[in-house]
């Protein structure tokens, strides 16, 4: 989940293929072949060369393909044709929300998933930011430290004695999902 499935460095797919090489695994199975992957060259190097020279049977349930069937000639149109169409759908999506955030950015909107500290999404609109009052008084005082002619390492340290929480630890805190 929240990885883009244009790329197979993947933890998921990382830790199929973990099971796969120690042989705790001989059969990939997947909803359809996008959920495996939407790289054209390497889903095909999978399907076609590494899968195959393993031993490793790969079911696309909605695909309705099954490595281990009979193939008939068509298929082996088909399913090369999925992937480049998988492919192609995943670079068109990707222009499309580039260009729908860059819209967005021009008309104003805050497009980020998280707000800068000393800022918060506005509940009524995720694309507008408000001033947040717990951060914003931290955020002017560390501005009036500075201009005081304090140096950014020991406003710092102050902080960190008077347990003022970092703003990773402060969005935490405050029971946003956020990774840095």
């Amino acid at each position: 989940d929240g990885v883009s499935g244009v790329t197979f460095d993947r933890p998921g797919f990382h830790a199929v293929m973990d099971d796969v090489r120690s042989g705790a695994a001989n059969c990939v199975v997947v909803k359809d072949l996008s959920r495996f992957g939407r790289d054209y060259i390497e889903t095909g190097k999978y399907l076609e060369e590494i899968f195959p020279f393993m031993g490793v049977r790969f079911i696309a349930v909605n695909d309705n393909y099954d490595s281990m069937a009979e193939h008939s000639a068509a298929d082996d149109v088909v399913l090369p044709f999925k992937n480049l169409v998988n492919d192609t759908y995943a670079k068109d999506i990707s222009i499309k929300v580039r260009s729908s955030k860059a819209v967005k950015r021009r008309n104003g909107d805050f497009v980020g998933p998280f707000a800068a500290y000393g800022y918060c999404k506005d509940p009524e609109n995720h694309n507008h930011l408000v001033v947040d009052p717990g951060a914003a008084e931290v955020v002017r005082r560390i501005y009036r430290l500075y201009e005081g002619g304090m140096g950014q390492i020991r406003i710092a340290k102050l902080l960190n004695q008077e347990g003022v929480p970092c703003p990773s630890e402060y969005k935490r805190l405050q029971g946003q999902r956020y990774s840095n």
